[in-house]
C-alpha cells in the first residue's frame, strides 16, 4: 500500500500565454544566461497582472519552473506541501518524491521541520537553476503553513528562485530580513503600472489600432495604468462607434468604480445570448465546452467560448484545453447572477458539483456543494472518499468542511467520527472527548441493532486513538468491556496506515514516543484481542498493535514474547503488502538474528526484503534497511562497505539533520567515528540531541546519549561519558530499556562494570538497573561464544571473505559479486580461490553446502 493522493494536477499547470499580452520586459529580469536568485514577491490590488507577469517572467527565464495555482482549499499543511512536491517533482532526483511523501504522510500533529529539512536536503542535490511559481498567496490564511514556508524559504539553495504573487504582503517573519540582506526583490502597483507605451501595445492587440497619444495618456492616467482597468475600457471602446471614443475616455468617471462600472458597460454591449453563456458558466472556476454544456444545458457553447476569447472577454486559457475568466469578471458575472436568479444559481452550483464529481475533482466538488448548501451532496461526497481524505492526513480541509455544515443539519454518524479523529491527533481532546460523548449516548438509544454495530466499530477505532494521544487510557478500558457484539469492518477506521516512514512503529506517533509501558502493554493486548475475537487479526490496526507490541518486547529483552507477537504478524500475509509493517517486522527479525550473533541471517532477512521493494515510491523503505546494513557493516568493522552503502542513498553529514531521518543519523555518526573523525561525529549528535529532546521522543533521546558517550570514549573522555550513561540510564528506568543498552556491546559491557565498579550511580535504584542491565550482557555474551565460535563457522574467513560466502548463498555470480562489492572480478577470483582452500572444496556448489549458514532458514521467511 503506498503513497497515493489525489493532486489537483491543473493547480501546476503554467498557464499559457494569451492572446491579449503585453510585453512586460521593465520588469527586473536578470542579464541573459544569468539566472534569478532570492525571492521576488509581486503584491497589488485584484486585476493589476500580476499573475500576467509572473508568467511573463516565467517564460522569461528560460529555466526549469514549477507553478502552484492556489485556492481556499490548500489551507491545508500538508496538501499545500504535497502540492509543491509534485510540483517540483521533475527537477528532484528520480527517487526524491517517494523519500519527501513519505515524510509528509506521518499524520500526527509534531514538528513538521523534518519533511522541511529533507526537501532542502534534495533541493540542494538538484542540478539547478529552477523557478518556483506560486500564484494568489493571499488566499492562504493558516499560521502553520506561513511559518513552514517561512522557514523554507529562510534555508533554500541560493539555485532555487522563488516568486509569490498576492493581493496582500505575506505574513512571513523574515521579509525584513530577507530586504536587508538583498534576498528580497519587491514588485507593487507602481511597477505594475501600464506605461503609456504598454498601453499603445494592449489598444493594437484588443482594438487592432493606436489612439492618439492624448486619447492614451487620458486613459493611463484615469485608470492609473490599472491592467484590468485598461482592458476593460478598451473592450468597451471595441463594443462602441469610434465617434464616442472621445467622450468615453475624456469625460465618463472611471473614478473608485471602475471595475463595476466598466464591467457593467461592457455587459450592456453583448447580446442576450452571450450574456447568458457568461452568467451561467461563471459559476465554474474551470471549464471546456463540453463541462459547459453539460452544468448549463445550453448549446453551441465551442462557439460561445471562441467568440468571448476573440473579443477579450476575459476569458483566459489553462491548458489542456480548459478556460477560467478573470477574477475580477467571474466574481461579477456569478453574483450578478445570483442577484437575478439565485434558484438559478443554487441549480448551477449542484450541477457543478456533480459534474465535477464525475471528473473526479470531488474537493472543488464538495466546495461547490457547500456554498449551494446541498449539504445532503457535500455529505454524500465526504462519505464516499472520507478514507482517501484520513489516509493523505488533510486533517485541516476536513476540519473546515465538518464546520461548514449548519447545526441543524443531521451530519451522519460516521462522519462525526471521522471529525472526532481529526479532533484527536491535532490535540483537541476536549472537542474529540464531547463528541465521542454524544455518540455513545445515540449508541444506547439506536433501536437499530447494525446501526449500533458500526458506531461501535467506529467509537472503537477513534477511542483506541483518542486514549493513545490523549494519554487517557482508563475512559478506554470502560468502554471496552461494555464490547461483546461482533465489529463491523470499515476500511476508514480498521485500515488506517499508520506509518508512511519509520522503520519501526514505535518511531511513530502511534508507537508513545517510543515508550511502551505496562498500561500500554494491558491495551494493546485488550485491542488485540478484541480485534481477533472479531475477525479483524488481519487488519492494519490489530496488526500495527501487534507489531508495537513486538518493538516493545524486544526492548524489553522478552524475546519469546517479541517472536510469539512476529508469529502472529507473519501468519498472515497482509504484512506483506503495506511496507509501513513489513520493514519493521523484517527488521526485528533482523535484530534478532544479531543477538543471536547471526549476522549472517540478519543480512539475507534484509537482503530478501530489498529484494520485495522495488518500486520508487518504496525507495524510503529500501533506504532505511541500507542503513540498517550500514550499522552491521560497522560492527564487523567493514568502514569501507557502510561508506558505500550510504553513499548510495546519498546520505551525507553535511545535509540538514532531522527527525524524519534519526536511524541515518545515528548510523552517519557510528561512522564519522569509525573514521577516527571523532569530534564531527559528536557535533553531528549534537544536533541530533537538540531535535529529539524537543520532540519528547525516549528512545531516540536515549540512542542520541549512548553514541556520544561511545564518542567520548574513543576520545579518552571517560568521565564526560560515564555521566551520559548515567543520564541514560536514569531516562529509561520507567520504561525498563533493556536492549538499547545491551545491543550496543562490549564497549558498553565495560563501561556499566566500571561505573559499578567506582560507585558512579548514587542512587540504589540506579545501580540496581544498571547491575541487572550488566548481567544480562555478561550472560548473553558468554551464549554466544558457546554457541557461536566465531562468525564465520571455525574456518578462518575474513570479513571479507565472509560477505562473499554470504553472497555465494544468495545465488549471486561473480559479477554480481563484484558491483556488489565494489571489486574487479580479478579481485573476486582471488577471493573464491582462498575460500576453497580454507573449505577445503573445489566449487560454489561445495563452499555453499560446507558453510550452511543459519541464514538458510531465514530465505523462505513468510514468503
Amino acid at each position: 500500500m503506498g503513497i497515493s493522493p489525489r493532486i489537483m494536477k491543473y493547480k501546476l499547470e503554467i498557464p499559457a500565454t494569451q492572446k491579449h499580452w503585453v510585453n512586460r520586459a521593465l520588469l527586473h529580469v536578470p542579464p541573459e544566461g544569468t539566472p534569478p536568485k532570492g525571492i521576488t514577491l509581486i503584491t497589488a490590488p485584484a486585476g493589476s497582472g500580476k499573475s500576467t507577469v509572473m508568467t511573463q517572467l516565467v517564460h522569461q527565464y528560460n529555466q526549469q519552473t514549477a507553478w502552484y495555482a492556489l485556492d481556499e482549499n490548500d489551507n491545508d499543511l500538508r496538501r499545500f506541501w504535497r502540492h509543491i512536491v509534485y510540483m517540483l517533482q521533475p527537477c528532484l532526483a528520480a527517487d526524491a518524491c517517494g523519500r519527501l511523501l513519505a515524510l509528509l504522510a506521518e499524520y500526527a500533529d509534531r514538528s513538521f521541520e523534518p519533511f522541511l529539512d529533507q526537501f532542502l536536503n534534495e533541493l540542494f542535490d538538484t542540478s539547478g537553476p529552477v523557478s518556483v511559481a506560486l500564484d494568489d498567496y493571499h488566499v492562504i490564511t493558516r499560521q502553520e503553513i506561513h511559518a513552514s514556508l517561512n522557514y523554507w524559504l529562510n534555508h533554500l539553495p541560493s539555485k532555487v528562485h522563488v516568486m509569490i504573487a498576492s493581493r496582500s504582503e505575506p505574513p512571513l517573519a523574515n521579509l525584513q530580513a530577507w530586504n536587508v540582506k538583498g534576498k528580497l526583490q519587491r514588485i507593487g502597483s507602481l511597477q505594475l503600472a501600464f506605461t503609456v507605451d504598454q498601453a499603445e501595445e494592449l489598444c493594437q492587440s484588443i482594438l487592432g489600432q493606436s489612439l492618439s497619444s492624448d486619447w492614451l495618456s487620458s486613459l493611463v492616467a484615469r485608470t492609473e495604468g490599472w491592467a484590468a482597468g485598461l482592458q476593460l475600457a478598451l473592450i468597451t471602446l471595441k463594443q462602441r462607434p469610434s465617434k464616442q471614443w472621445s467622450y468615453w475616455l475624456h469625460d465618463q468617471d472611471m473614478g473608485n468604480y471602475i471595475k463595476e462600472y466598466l464591467l457593467k458597460v461592457v455587459w450592456s454591449g453583448l447580446d442576450e445570448p452571450t450574456r447568458r453563456f457568461l452568467l451561467e458558466t461563471s459559476v465554474l472556476t474551470r471549464f471546456d465546452a463540453r463541462l459547459c454544456e453539460e452544468v448549463t444545458g445550453l448549446p453551441e457553447c465551442d462557439d460561445k467560448l471562441a467568440l468571448l476569447q476573440d473579443n477579450g472577454l476575459f476569458l483566459i486559457s489553462i491548458g489542456q484545453g480548459f478556460y477560467r475568466y478573470h477574477q475580477l469578471a467571474g466574481d461579477f458575472y456569478e453574483a450578478l447572477l445570483r442577484q437575478q436568479s439565485p434558484e438559478r444559481w443554487s441549480e448551477l452550483k449542484r450541477n457543478a458539483c456533480l459534474a465535477y464529481a464525475r471528473e473526479g475533482w470531488y474537493e472543488k466538488a464538495v466546495d461547490y456543494a457547500f456554498t449551494a448548501k446541498a449539504y445532503d451532496l457535500a455529505s454524500g461526497l465526504l462519505d464516499e472518499h472520507l478514507h482517501g481524505l484520513v489516509m493523505k492526513g488533510e486533517f485541516s480541509l476536513l476540519e473546515t468542511w465538518f464546520n461548514r455544515f449548519p447545526e441543524a443539519f443531521p451530519i451522519p454518524a460516521r462522519l462525526r467520527l471521522v471529525s472526532a479523529f481529526v479532533s484527536t491527533v491535532q490535540g483537541k481532546h476536549e472537542e474529540a472527548g464531547r463528541v465521542m460523548e454524544h455518540l455513545e449516548e445515540e449508541l444506547q438509544t439506536s433501536p437499530s441493532q447494525s446501526e449500533q454495530l458500526d458506531r461501535m466499530s467506529g467509537l472503537f477505532f477513534v477511542k483506541v486513538n483518542h486514549a493513545f494521544h490523549s494519554g487517557q487510557f482508563q475512559e478506554w478500558f470502560r468502554f471496552s468491556e461494555a464490547i461483546h457484539e461482533r465489529l463491523p469492518h470499515d476500511p476508514v477506521f480498521f485500515d488506517f496506515n499508520y506509518n508512511y516512514n519509520q522503520p519501526f512503529v514505535r518511531y511513530t506517533s502511534f508507537g508513545l514516543h517510543g515508550a511502551l509501558t505496562d498500561t500500554t502493554a494491558e491495551m494493546g493486548w485488550k485491542i488485540t484481542s478484541l480485534l481477533s475475537r472479531n475477525g479483524w487479526e488481519d487488519s492494519l490496526m490489530c496488526q500495527y498493535v501487534l507489531q508495537s507490541l513486538a518493538e516493545g518486547y524486544y526492548e524489553w529483552n522478552e524475546l519469546d514474547r517479541c517472536r510469539e507477537l512476529l508469529d502472529r504478524i507473519t501468519a498472515g500475509k497482509r504484512y506483506l503488502e503495506v511496507p509501513g509493517l513489513l520493514v519493521p517486522v523484517r527488521l526485528t527479525m533482523a535484530r534478532l538474528c544479531l543477538l543471536e550473533g547471526d549476522r549472517t541471517g540478519a543480512r539475507a532477512v534484509i537482503d530478501q526484503t530489498l529484494r520485495r521493494l522495488d518500486q520508487p515510491s518504496q525507495s524510503p523503505w529500501r533506504r532505511s534497511l541500507l542503513i540498517f546494513l550500514a550499522d552491521i557493516d560497522l560492527a564487523e568493522g567493514a568502514v569501507d562497505h557502510a561508506e558505500a552503502r550510504l553513499h548510495s542513498v546519498n546520505s551525507s553529514s553535511n545535509h540538514r539533520v532531522h527527525l524524519g531521518a534519526v536511524q541515518e543519523t545515528l548510523t552517519l555518526a557510528r561512522l564519522l567515528i569509525a573514521r577516527g573523525e571523532t569530534e564531527e561525529g559528536h557535533t553531528l549528535l549534537m544536533r541530533l540531541s537538540l531535535l529529539v529532546e524537543e520532540s519528547g521522543m525516549v528512545n531516540l533521546a536515549v540512542s542520541v546519549m549512548i553514541l556520544q558517550a561511545f564518542a567520548d570514549i574513543k576520545q579518552g573522555r571517560c568521565k564526560e561519558a560515564s555521566r551520559r550513561i548515567k543520564k541514560a540510564v536514569q531516562r529509561v528506568m520507567p520504561f525498563h530499556y533493556v536492549r538499547t543498552f545491551i545491543d550496543e556491546g562490549e564497549w558498553m559491557r565495560s563501561i556499566l562494570e566500571e561505573m559499578l565498579a567506582v560507585s558512579a550511580f548514587d542512587q540504589p535504584e540506579m545501580k540496581a538497573y544498571a547491575a541487572a542491565l550488566l548481567t544480562t550482557m555478561t550472560e548473553e555474551i558468554a551464549d554466544q561464544k558457546s554457541d557461536h565460535p566465531s562468525d564465520t563457522n571455525g574456518f578462518g574467513l575474513t570479513v571479507q571473505e565472509t560477505e562473499v560466502v554470504r553472497l555465494l548463498h544468495l545465488g549471486y555470480t561473480n559479477r554480481e559479486i563484484s558491483e556488489r562489492m565494489r571489486l574487479t572480478l580479478g579481485t573476486v577470483k582471488v577471493y573464491l580461490n582462498r575460500i576453497y582452500s580454507k573449505l577445503g572444496v573445489r566449487t560454489r556448489t561445495q563452499a555453499v553446502l560446507v558453510t550452511t549458514p543459519a541464514a538458510a532458514g531465514y530465505l523462505s521467511i513468510s514468503e
